[in-house]
């Protein structure tokens, strides 16, 4: 049986983990709306907001050893 205390310091790291990937992609996407906002483009595009929610949709609901 595992030991809950180790169990709760792997959901704290994946924590961590998880913030660190949002941070990053955050400070992606605000560089992709300065890049398009410079070239005079519009920053949003439904198409692509489309295609990046169907992605992570399809995704999340792959078996783990997928990802």
């Amino acid at each position: 049986m595992a030991d809950l205390s180790k169990l709760r310091e792997q959901i704290d790291q994946a924590d961590q983990d998880l913030v660190k990937a949002l941070v990053k992609r955050y400070d992606l996407v605000m560089e992709v709306g300065r890049v398009k906002r410079e070239k005079g483009q519009a920053v949003f595009d439904p198409k692509r907001e489309e295609r990046v929610l169907d992605k992570v949709t399809n995704l999340a609901q792959r078996p783990e050893e997928d990802f």
